[in-house]
């Protein structure tokens, strides 16, 4: 066979995909996960208590959830380029504050702000996916952008067990030192090679436009948005909820209800971490050829069993193996929704539709840990937290059995 002597051409799509996901590996892998892993030293040199360690966690998703409807007017106004640039520089200036304090108030003020940047990383990154993909990719990209808090996780498991304090600077500030160099570093690679739109540069939206297996016929009246938007809102509070508790007190379980050291846990939140890169993957693709119905029952199963092992039973096999069924679905709605926002509502209006849906998604994210929090401070451990986690899973698979989705839009 002779070779036509073209190189290979790799549709610019995917740099912004990888870039994107690099933006939110430090816009949730960093800014928010870590703080799971940092939060039992943290507790320790401030002497918080569960309740208190509840409240810097509300604190971040309150900034996160004002952000979030503020973000499609900036979209608009500056498009997703300087929007995201902009934000990862506010949060890594955050972390740094967070670096030099040891006030209770201070940090979480500075976390505040550090969710609140968050929320317009995450969203404009996610959400640009339906406008540089068609439909039958949404699903795989928007699981490759989520990937990123995946290596986020790998990076805070491995390291915060091995910070050493630096003078007066605490272990846990030190972290907060090296994250914060760190996405300023990113901010300057976003602001080089993120693109609005395929039309900046030349470009079509990359994939094909196929309608899903299974999806309904039902038009896109105001009042079918409107319902279906509530509907799945639910869904992803439910998930926000949950899945929010699990990564901010697993850690603690693991410390203070297994007897693991704190180093112990690091290497199983890697693995965590590690497991967490592929669900997006996995469950964007699924949803890309099954439906995102169908995808989102299956996500939810595995999520109750998760959050079931760990809040019926204390034995370090139900640990291990729900850290695994965690890990392989971590991402899995939140890539499902970002795919829907864009089929459901068009390139265009995904954003605003993602905005909404992140409303949801971001009220059950401030409350779950609040709850968990008092439960714990009540019952001196987080089982019961674990287990209304599991049925409230099984909860949402029954709203997901009520879906009638309306036709793909290009």
């Amino acid at each position: 066979m002779r070779s036509t002597g073209r190189p290979l051409q790799v549709h610019y799509a995917w740099t912004v995909a990888v870039i994107c996901g690099l933006s939110v590996l430090c816009g949730l892998g960093l800014g928010r996960f870590a703080f799971g892993m940092m939060l039992p030293s943290i507790s320790q040199d401030l002497g918080l208590n569960y309740s208190q360690a509840g409240m810097l966690g509300f604190g971040n998703l309150t900034g996160y959830l004002i952000s979030v409807p503020l973000v499609p007017y900036f979209l608009t106004k500056i498009g997703t380029r300087i929007t995201v640039t902009l934000s990862l520089l506010v949060m890594a200036l955050s972390m740094l504050a967070m670096a030099v304090t040891h006030s209770f108030f201070w940090l979480t003020a500075f976390y505040f702000v550090t969710g609140l940047s968050s929320g317009a990383v995450v969203l404009p990154s996610m959400s640009v996916m339906a406008k540089w993909f068609a439909p039958s990719h949404r699903g795989l990209s928007s699981g490759m952008v989520m990937a990123g808090p995946g290596f986020g996780i790998i990076l805070s498991g491995y390291a915060v067990p091995r910070l050493i304090p630096f003078d007066t600077i605490a272990a846990w500030q030190v972290g907060w030192l090296i994250f914060g160099a760190l996405t300023a570093v990113v901010s300057l690679v976003a602001f080089v090679l993120i693109r609005n739109t395929p039309g900046d540069s030349g470009l079509r939206p990359f994939g094909r436009a196929a309608t899903q297996a299974g999806v309904a016929s039902l038009p896109l009246t105001r009042s079918a948005k409107f319902k279906l938007l509530a509907h799945l809102g639910v869904i992803f509070s439910i998930y926000g909820a949950t899945y929010m508790l699990y990564v901010t007190f697993i850690v603690t379980s693991m410390v203070d209800s297994y007897g693991m050291t704190e180093a112990q846990a690091g290497v199983l939140w890697s693995w965590f971490g590690f497991l967490s890169i592929f669900s997006g993957l996995l469950f964007g693709a699924l949803s890309d050829r099954i439906g995102r119905r169908a995808g989102m029952l299956v996500a939810f199963g595995v999520l109750s069993l998760s959050f079931g092992l760990v809040g019926f039973g204390t034995s370090g096999f139900g640990l291990y193996l729900s850290v695994i069924l965690f890990g392989i679905s971590a991402w899995s709605i939140p890539v499902i929704m970002s795919a829907s926002a864009g089929d459901y509502f068009g390139a265009n209006g995904a954003a605003g539709a993602l905005a909404v849906l992140t409303l949801f998604f971001s009220a059950g994210q401030a409350v779950g840990p609040v709850i968990a929090g008092v439960l714990a401070e009540m019952l001196g451990n987080f089982s019961l937290s674990y287990t209304v986690s599991a049925a409230a899973s099984v909860l949402a698979i029954g709203m997901i059995m009520a879906i009638r989705p309306p036709n793909v839009i290009d």
